[in-house]
């Protein structure tokens, strides 16, 4: 496990680490002392918006579920007192809707628990670069689009990039970027044949795609209806069966007869 880059000479990054599990919060701070850091810990949301408001922090490690202020609260208050600091969400797979509706408010990123050490000091590490890039824009400009975040999630306004990385039906959620999905709270394990059959009917959502169509966009070729169905079959069956229903009664993906598949957002 390699040490970060070399801290800047205005001392080590600081570090906030707010979860309500004791447990998390000492390892997590012990990881990253041993790496050179400077750890602060809050139990709370209360405990650490206090800390945010008396003192500067580089990346703040945010649990969603605390007793009192939530995660999004802590979020919400936070980012337009303190623009430039990188906020990264803790979640677990149930709460996965909540962690992209803090990245909405203006969240870095977000880690699942419990997540392997390395993924953490990647997403903290990625963190610190964020937060040089923020240091290095203009001030008021920071502040304006810290603001905008706060706006856009009050609308319940997706920023731009948004759409492309997370979709989403009840029940249902996909992160585009880590090829992440998540049916009613747990994780799902697709192959990358089934996860952009998946992809592609959830950005076609409620429209008959049909098996040319679908085929075409796996393969890049044009093919036979007959070829383009007994290409799909089989993938189809195991992503309805891998998404958790039986797959004779679909709950998301379903065969329109003569035509081709749709994926419903019907709950």
């Amino acid at each position: 496990m390699g040490l970060p880059a070399p801290f800047p000479p205005d001392g080590p990054p600081h570090l906030l680490i707010v979860d309500d599990e004791a447990a998390l919060r000492r390892t997590l701070s012990g990881l990253f002392r041993r790496m050179g850091y400077w750890t602060t810990e809050a139990a709370c949301g209360e405990e650490a918006l206090e800390h945010i408001t008396q003192g500067t922090f580089d990346v703040v490690l945010l649990d969603l579920r605390m007793p009192g202020m939530d995660g999004t609260e802590v979020l919400e208050a936070a980012h337009p007192l303190a623009p430039a600091t990188v906020f990264i969400i803790l979640t677990a797979y149930g709460t996965l809707d909540s962690a992209i509706a803090a990245i909405r408010y203006g969240a870095f990123d977000y880690l699942l628990k419990p997540s392997p050490t390395g993924e953490i000091i990647r997403a903290v590490e990625a963190g610190l670069a964020e937060r040089r890039r923020r240091l290095g824009e203009d001030p008021v400009a920071l502040l304006e689009r810290a603001l905008a975040d706060l706006r856009a999630a009050s609308r319940q306004a997706a920023p731009p990039s948004t759409p492309r990385r997370f979709l989403q039906a009840p029940g249902l959620t996909v992160d585009t970027h880590r090829r992440l999905v998540v049916a009613e709270g747990r994780r799902v394990e697709l192959t990358p044949t089934e996860f952009e059959i998946l992809v592609y009917l959830m950005r076609h959502a409620d429209r008959v795609v049909s098996p040319q169509e679908l085929a075409s966009h796996l393969r890049g070729c044009v093919m036979e209806k007959w070829e383009a169905r007994t290409l799909l079959r089989s993938h189809i069956h195991r992503l309805r069966r891998k998404l958790g229903r039986d797959p004779s009664r679909p709950r998301w993906i379903h065969t329109i007869r003569g035509s081709g598949y749709m994926f419903s957002t019907g709950d």
